[in-house]
C-alpha cells in the first residue's frame, strides 16, 4: 500500500526592489524580528539604480517569486527629472509609463515614498501630509522632535539591542492609521507627503 504522503505547504516568496540601502537594512530587521513561518523576504537593491534598470530586475523577478514589490522614494525621480538634458524624456515620464505597463502583472506591486523612507518614521509619531521635496528636509524633522540620534548608516539601523524595526514597533499602528489617511500614491498629484509602506505590512500579514 502506499502511503499518505502530507505535502508541506512551500514558503512564499516576496522580493523587494529597492532604490536605497536604508530600505534593505529596515526589511533586514523587518525579517528577523517578524514571525512569518510561510514567507521569505529577500530585499535586493540592483547594482545600478536607474530607473530602467530597476524595472527590468522587477519584470526578472516577477518570474521567479510570487510576489514582487518595488519600493521608491519620489524625491529621487524629482530630482532626476530636474536634471533632464534637453531631447531626453523625463524620469518622472519614464515612470508613469512603467506604471502603466505593470498593471497587467497581478504579482507586482509598486509602492511611493514621498519623499522618502524617513516619512514613513516620521508617520509613526505623527500624523501629517506635509510635502517634502527632498529626504533630507524629512529626515531632519524626524531627527529634532523624535529620533534624535537617527543616522543613515547600517550600524544605526542595526544596533544589536535596540535596532531600527525595535526602535518604531511599538509605534507602527500609529503609522499604519496615518499612512493609509493619507491614500494611495497618484502620479498626476505627487507633491503630497505619501507613504505606501503600510501596503507592504498588509501583503506580509504583519500586524
Amino acid at each position: 500500500m502506499a502511503r499518505n504522503k502530507q505535502k508541506r505547504k512551500s514558503k512564499k516568496t516576496f522580493s523587494i526592489i529597492v532604490d536605497g540601502e536604508t530600505e534593505v537594512w529596515y526589511f533586514q530587521m523587518m525579517k528577523k524580528h517578524e514571525n512569518l513561518p510561510r514567507i521569505d523576504i529577500k530585499p535586493e537593491l540592483p547594482k545600478k539604480k536607474k530607473l530602467s534598470e530597476q524595472f527590468q530586475s522587477v519584470i526578472q523577478n516577477s518570474c521567479i517569486y510570487d510576489n514582487v514589490i518595488w519600493i521608491l522614494d519620489f524625491d529621487t525621480i524629482i530630482k532626476e527629472s530636474a536634471e533632464t538634458k534637453k531631447g531626453e524624456k523625463a524620469t518622472i515620464q519614464l515612470f508613469k509609463e512603467y506604471l502603466a505597463k505593470l498593471k497587467s502583472y497581478s504579482n507586482i506591486e509598486v509602492l511611493v515614498n514621498t519623499p522618502c523612507l524617513e516619512f514613513w518614521f516620521l508617520l509613526h509619531f505623527k500624523e501629517t501630509s506635509k510635502y517634502f521635496s527632498q529626504c533630507e528636509s524629512s529626515e531632519k524633522e524626524l531627527k529634532k522632535d523624535y529620533l534624535k540620534k537617527y543616522e543613515k548608516t547600517e550600524k544605526f539601523f542595526k544596533k544589536r539591542d535596540n535596532d531600527i524595526y525595535l526602535m518604531l514597533k511599538s509605534n507602527q499602528k500609529t503609522a499604519l492609521k496615518n499612512s493609509k489617511k493619507l491614500g494611495s500614491f497618484n502620479i498626476n498629484n505627487p507633491k503630497k507627503g505619501i507613504s505606501e509602506m503600510y501596503k507592504v505590512l498588509g501583503l506580509l500579514s504583519i500586524k
